[in-house]
């Protein structure tokens, strides 16, 4: 299978020719070193810029993981059956605005993008601490999800601003704050809700903004690159509201029904919306993002990759807790929130070194390897609480699996998606491939719980057939097999 590339004169590749031409492919976003702001800093100084980075960064899992713990005193303080809308809402406004801020950070700065995503944030914590009812609650978390654009204004801050041989390693620093928001969140939100209640997640989400929001943007650089474009508002609305009312679908298929009505209703309107989408992008001057470069090789097997991936990772996560806390005559272990907490641990932990190891190995062997070895762990993963889940002990094999995955998967992604677009839609891109795992995500969670009432084993195995699909996508790949550094370092 061949999934993109490009071949030149002779038939060879232009990616293989390259690696024996030159140690390393140059870097694709055309910017020398000499011109990227941090091209002579020392090591130290690029630690300093990189820390507050990942920290503000982390906001966007921990704006998940912490309100996770939370939901159920929210349930019980409003009195609401509908709690669920605590976490969905996020994602359905993260969709819907993700593209049109991620080409906003590309136009008009990463920084500005950042100090606007963050600001919102800010307001939207304030308000979900104080909701006197459900409704007023929903509007904080639907303004805390803009919050979402600050990871892929990071990216284009890390690909302009860093040397090309450290990109891949800071991207994987970025990546591997997710596990320790794995590891992190759930016992600060535990915490929280049992000492105080739910408004103290909230509280502590401001305070967390509003500290590293600023140091953030004091100290990270940013290459100035004026730019004189018409924002594509049209096709932003369209592609947002498309993919939005597709995720609410997928979301709500199991509550409604796959074959109901509003399923349905929401999927034609979607496909309607993003039929309308490609048709404006072909029509308009100056598009929210060239459809070419969105249906070429590169970008499209990479997001077909990543939402491979989502669908694993997202069915794992959904499939866990109700494998552990499952009565036996159910299939499960019978065990208890903590131990769902325990199980997960090494995931997060293992996540968060996978981190910079996958972007060191980006680095040498290209991004491409790493998403093959990501890839790979999920299906063992899989494969693993699949056939062996009959006590605690088995399971703890699968969390290991899952986090060396895990760890690797994000910069892998990120790696990928950065190599295959130009320098000026780094935010966009990684814009959509986030959009990409999390209707993965979504689509995961929704067939794997479709597929439970048959039993916990054939649900795995439906994921473990994802995995190995994604595989063969990603082996297909013509992108991303030669190494992300640039040429040794000066002495």
């Amino acid at each position: 299978m061949s999934t993109g590339g490009r071949s030149e004169p002779g038939g060879q590749p232009a990616d293989r020719r390259q690696r024996s031409a030159a140690p390393a492919t140059p870097d694709p976003s055309g910017v020398p070193d000499e011109e990227r702001p941090l091209a002579n800093a020392s090591v130290r100084r690029m630690v300093g810029v990189l820390i507050p980075l990942v920290l503000l960064s982390e906001i966007v899992p921990l704006e998940m993981s912490l309100v996770y713990p939370a939901l159920a005193n929210i349930r019980s303080a409003f009195d609401t059956q509908a709690v669920g809308w605590t976490v969905t809402v996020v994602s359905l406004v993260a969709l819907a605005t993700q593209p049109l801020l991620a080409k906003v950070a590309d136009m008009f700065g990463r920084k500005r993008t950042i100090a606007v995503a963050a600001a919102v944030f800010a307001i939207g914590s304030m308000i979900a601490a104080l909701a006197p009812n459900f409704g007023v609650l929903l509007v904080g978390r639907a303004l805390q999800a803009p919050g979402m654009a600050i990871v892929p204004a990071a990216y284009g801050l890390i690909r302009d601003g860093f040397p090309r041989r450290y990109v891949p390693i800071a991207v994987g620093a970025v990546n591997t704050g997710f596990g320790m928001s794995a590891i992190i969140g759930p016992f600060v939100g535990g915490f929280l809700v049992q000492r105080f209640d739910f408004r103290a997640v909230f509280w502590f989400c401001l305070v967390f903004v509003v500290v590293l929001a600023p140091l953030a943007l004091w100290l990270v650089p940013e290459r100035r690159r004026p730019v004189r474009r018409r924002l594509d508002i049209t096709g932003s609305l369209l592609f947002g509201a498309g993919v939005g009312i597709l995720l609410l679908a997928i979301s709500q298929a199991s509550a409604w029904g796959l074959v109901s009505l509003g399923t349905l209703g929401c999927v034609l309107a979607a496909a309607l919306l993003l039929w309308l989408f490609i048709v404006h992008e072909k029509r308009t001057a100056e598009p929210l993002i060239a459809p070419k470069l969105l249906t070429g090789p590169a970008v499209r097997w990479t997001l077909l990759a990543t939402a491979g991936g989502g669908f694993v990772l997202g069915g794992h996560g959904y499939l866990m807790p109700l494998l552990v806390q499952a009565p036996l005559v159910a299939g499960g272990l019978a065990l208890g929130p903590m131990a769902v907490a325990m199980l997960l641990l090494p995931q997060g932990v293992l996540g968060a070194v996978a981190g910079p190891l996958g972007g060191a190995l980006a680095r040498r062997r290209g991004p491409r390897l790493t998403m093959l070895v990501s890839l790979g762990a999920f299906t063992v993963g899989t494969a693993l609480a699949a056939l062996l889940h009959d006590h605690a002990g088995q399971l703890v094999l699968a969390s290991i699996a899952m986090g060396c995955g895990f760890g690797l998967y994000f910069v892998s992604a990120s790696n990928l998606i950065i190599e295959a677009v130009p320098a000026t839609h780094t935010s966009l891109g990684t814009g959509f491939m986030s959009i990409a795992n999390n209707l993965g995500n979504a689509l995961g969670v929704t067939v794997l719980g479709a597929v439970l009432s048959a039993g916990f084993t054939p649900a795995y195995l439906v994921a473990v057939v994802v995995g190995l699909l994604s595989l063969a996508v990603v082996l297909g790949m013509q992108h991303g097999r030669s190494p992300m550094s640039g040429p040794p370092a000066p002495h």
